[in-house]
């Protein structure tokens, strides 16, 4: 592959809220959809060959809004991890509910599976396996894949040659952008975790209405 250009899905009323979401189908909000239009903005003189997504609908929607004349291909294993029992509720609900597995979850989540869900070596093996069926099939091309902010963790990490241990280390907000270069087929990380595209244009926005 030529270059990665990995993308969170911008943000939803879940974001907001501060609540797990994993498998559950949740679309943008008004501001998550401004979101991808500025990261639209600033990804517009870049060539991308071929677009990846998880099915899910706040990626695919994040997806079609910045690369509007694309194919989209959804990947299923593309999803974030499946937070199982801790899905839909609120982080605090999560502390108050299942306190042992959460506190469990932040302090060594490689070792954790959640109630009803996905450990997180069985996540890493299905994004794996994604990432490496897209890399063959897209030879010496510059591809973005849209995805979830746990999915791109676990991405990065592969690239970084990291332990799970540092899963927590990486840090992915809202139409966060992430862009790897190779050499000789060696990762070279360029970006991590740039929102800069949203202070440039409400920056912009804020000088055109003085």
């Amino acid at each position: 592959m030529k270059k990665l250009i990995l993308i969170r899905h911008g943000e939803t009323d879940y974001t907001l809220q501060r609540r797990y979401c994993g498998h559950e189908d949740i679309p943008l909000n008004a501001r998550g959809i401004e979101q991808a239009n500025y990261l639209r903005y600033k990804l517009k003189n870049i060539k991308v060959d071929r677009v990846y997504s998880s099915d899910l609908k706040r990626t695919f929607q994040t997806a079609k809004i910045i690369f509007q004349n694309k194919i989209i291909y959804k990947r299923k294993k593309l999803r974030e991890i499946d937070f199982g029992v801790f899905s839909g509720l609120t982080f605090e609900d999560v502390n108050r509910l299942y306190h042992d597995v959460y506190k469990a979850w932040l302090d060594n989540p490689a070792n954790v599976k959640i109630p009803e869900g996905e450990s997180l070596p069985g996540f890493v093996r299905r994004v794996e396996k994604s990432i490496n069926e897209i890399f063959n099939q897209n030879m010496k091309k510059t591809v973005a894949l849209v995805s979830h902010g746990g999915t791109i963790r676990v991405i990065l990490l592969k690239m970084l040659r990291q332990d799970l241990d540092k899963f927590w280390n990486i840090q992915q907000d809202s139409t966060a952008l992430n862009i790897i270069g190779f050499k000789n087929g060696i990762p070279e990380i360029i970006k991590i975790n740039d929102t800069s595209h949203l202070k440039e244009i409400a920056s912009a926005e804020v000088s055109t209405s003085q």
